[in-house]
């Protein structure tokens, strides 16, 4: 992929910031990857299951922001 900002931002409406490092790695049978979702500012004090409700689809797979907390 040579514009993975790009393709983000087409695809899948999400503009990643400039201060975000992006990774791209294809995916095999022998090789998986896991996507770890950024805390969201403001959830220092939230439980587990608070902060669980703000992971999305597209957080887990590396297309989107998890929610912001209210």
């Amino acid at each position: 992929m040579r514009a993975p900002r790009k393709v983000l931002r087409e695809e899948f409406g999400y503009d990643v910031p400039e201060s975000v490092e992006i990774r791209v790695w294809d995916s095999s049978s022998e090789l998986r990857y896991w996507v770890l979702p950024q805390r969201p500012a403001g959830s220092d004090r939230l439980s587990e299951d608070e902060l669980a409700a703000l992971v999305t689809r597209d957080s887990m797979i590396g297309v989107g922001a998890t929610k912001a907390p209210a």
